[in-house]
């Protein structure tokens, strides 16, 4: 067995869910002609209110995993969420490269647009997401903060420890090449109990990226599971609380 770029990614175009549901407003907006993307807006904005642009893991597509971030937009902030090339209705074929250019994209247009999404910006990468987020991370030295939740910092690593045997051609793409580059506030979570993603991956983003930066691991979660455990308030705390101090 051949191990390749296309083994990262397991995109499809169902319907999962519609934030709608919740009670919140929602505004469809496409990036490049290509990347459809959401605004979910909170059911009422607070007086310090930013934007959380969600960089979702590589199986499905936003529609599913937005439900895990919910909670940010009902504490008063915006959301944004977006499906790379192949994703939902994004057109084209994911690559590692490419879904880099995809979020690039997209930060360029909120950054482009204040009057939508205002100046204070964070980014939130889940799985292959904190890996896209880390990636990119040196070219937007202005958003307030940068929060990883269960990320790996290479495709080709985490395939390579998992599959010895088997020969692998992904691309040796690394988030520890670019952590160091960035001066963003970070936030890097991860379940102790990740057995999809080993959370030694995040404890090398940290030690890796530059100052400031913070390590919060969930004892007994799973892949982006902390939502299902005991520690559900503890983690949206943890999230909330780095927005609200880095906002300014």
């Amino acid at each position: 067995m051949i191990i390749s770029e296309q083994s990262c990614f397991y995109p499809d175009s169902f319907d999962y869910y519609h934030p709608g549901e919740a009670g919140f407003e929602t505004m469809d907006f496409t990036v490049e002609d290509r990347l459809s993307c959401w605004l979910v807006k909170p059911r009422q904005a607070n007086d310090k209110i930013s934007t959380i642009v969600h960089l979702h893991g590589n199986a499905e597509n936003m529609t599913s995993h937005i439900l895990g971030l919910l909670f940010a937009a009902a504490a008063g902030h915006n959301l944004v969420t977006f499906d790379y090339s192949g994703y939902g209705k994004s057109k084209g074929t994911p690559t590692l490269e490419g879904i880099q250019k995809d979020a690039a994209a997209v930060f360029a247009y909120i950054f482009n647009n204040p009057g939508i999404f205002g100046d204070s910006i964070f980014g939130f990468g889940q799985s292959l997401g904190g890996f896209t987020l880390g990636c990119i991370l040196p070219g937007f030295p202005a958003l307030k903060g940068a929060i990883f939740d269960c990320a790996l910092y290479s495709f080709r690593a985490l395939f390579m420890e998992s599959y010895p045997m088997h020969e692998c051609t992904v691309p040796d793409i690394s988030a520890l090449d670019t952590l160091p580059l960035s001066t963003v506030p970070k936030l890097f979570i991860h379940g102790t109990a990740d057995d999809v993603v080993p959370y030694y991956h995040s404890e090398k983003m940290f030690e890796t990226a530059s100052e400031p930066k913070e390590l919060y691991l969930v004892e007994g979660a799973g892949h982006i599971g902390a939502l299902s455990t005991s520690h559900a308030d503890e983690y949206k705390k943890r999230i909330l609380s780095f927005i609200r101090s880095n906002r300014a």
